[in-house]
């Protein structure tokens, strides 16, 4: 053993012992041990909260003698399941335990020192990190006064040549989106050979927006080389099955990712999970539809206590304030009383300090209502 201490930070890259340490999620089981006598609600993590279908539980069961064995490292199955589906060639398509992960091989593989990566403010908070952490840089486009994102400022952006358009949509936390002649714009604006990332996390509950656009195939009719984060987390209720997949533009791009990844990334459990959960439209469907039922009610009953709104077409409201602080103490007085939201930071004031969002996932009716009765005598 050695006798002297090394100092970790001089074992890393410069840029990695420089990044802000991460803040780790609630440990409910450890509140709720705290709390014996408060009912958790859960609406701070976007997780679907309608659960996950019958036929996901029964693979579960029927598999659970398999999990002596390495996983199909392929990922055979799933991917020929999940290209039926979206009308995909297989071979165009990489999972990996959870969207983040193939996000975070795609900053380590694709960005270099000094590259720039255009996004909205605020965003997803590990694409921050993350490019730091290989010395590139985030050129942040922040939204305007009515709470929208401008296509202009962020074409503007996007036309320096730019290595990367990380463009997470509908955006977390905000739940915005940019129309089908936004985004077109936008990609007109773009270098040829300027990676767009399209976050879609979120994709499937954006039905309800009549005008929100197909991004892959404006992208596709455009040329542009892009890649379609998704996730079955959140319509498919398999977050804590860790599962996200990729949707490449060309099968190559596909085979470098997986050149570079590890061998078995997502467990039998969860590939059977998975199929499964394919193997029940009817489900999701159902789901989606509750969702929805439920935003609509939530945000009407939200406006008519005079709170602000994004646009949000994600499984989530997110709510305006003028303070990071504020923000922060509205989340942890709900917190108080068993129910938790998202306190956020939003874009950056002249002050220097930040303005503040709320991200409150949608609910079962009966959580929605504790949350709003709450909420309405906080803000």
């Amino acid at each position: 053993m050695a006798k002297n201490f090394t100092d970790p930070n001089i074992l890393v890259r410069a840029e990695i012992a420089t990044l802000p340490t991460p803040g780790f999620g609630v440990k409910y089981d450890e509140f709720q041990r705290d709390n014996p006598d408060l009912e958790i609600i859960r609406l701070g993590s976007n997780e679907n909260l309608y659960g996950p279908s019958p036929l996901v539980l029964k693979a579960i069961e029927d598999s659970i003698g398999e999990i002596n064995f390495y996983p199909d490292n392929t990922c055979t199955e799933i991917s020929e399941k999940m290209g039926h589906v979206l009308g995909v060639d297989p071979s165009r398509l990489v999972f990996d335990c959870g969207a983040e992960s193939i996000m975070l091989t795609l900053m380590n593989l694709c960005l270099r020192p000094g590259d720039k990566v255009v996004s909205l403010i605020p965003s997803f908070p590990p694409i921050y990190t993350w490019t730091a952490a290989v010395g590139a840089e985030v050129i942040g486009v922040e939204h305007e006064d009515d709470l929208l994102f401008s296509a202009d400022k962020f074409c503007d952006a996007a036309a320096g040549g730019v290595r990367m358009v990380y463009l997470c949509m509908p955006n977390n936390p905000t739940g915005s989106y940019f129309t089908g002649p936004e985004l077109s714009a936008i990609v007109e604006a773009s270098s040829s050979d300027t990676l767009f990332v399209l976050d879609e996390a979120y994709v499937e509950f954006s039905r309800d927006k009549s005008n929100y656009p197909n991004a892959i195939q404006i992208l596709e009719a455009a040329g542009q080389p892009y890649i379609s984060l998704r996730t079955m987390s959140k319509a498919y209720a398999l977050a804590g099955m860790r599962i996200g997949y990729g949707i490449c533009y060309h099968e190559e791009f596909a085979g470098l990712l997986k050149r570079a990844n590890t061998v078995f990334n997502v467990g039998v459990l969860t590939l059977r999970a998975a199929v499964a959960a394919l193997s029940d439209p009817q489900h999701v469907k159902k789901t989606l539809s509750a969702v929805s039922d439920e935003k609509s009610r939530v945000e009407k009953e939200m406006l008519s206590m005079g709170i602000r709104l994004f646009n949000s077409a994600g499984n989530f409201n997110c709510v305006w304030v003028s303070e990071f602080s504020q923000a922060l103490d509205i989340q942890n007085k709900m917190q108080q009383v068993g129910i938790f939201i998202k306190g956020q930071k939003g874009r950056p004031t002249k002050q220097g300090d930040f303005e503040g969002v709320l991200r409150i996932t949608v609910g079962t009716p009966a959580y929605n209502d504790k949350m709003l009765k709450e909420l309405e005598t906080l803000i």
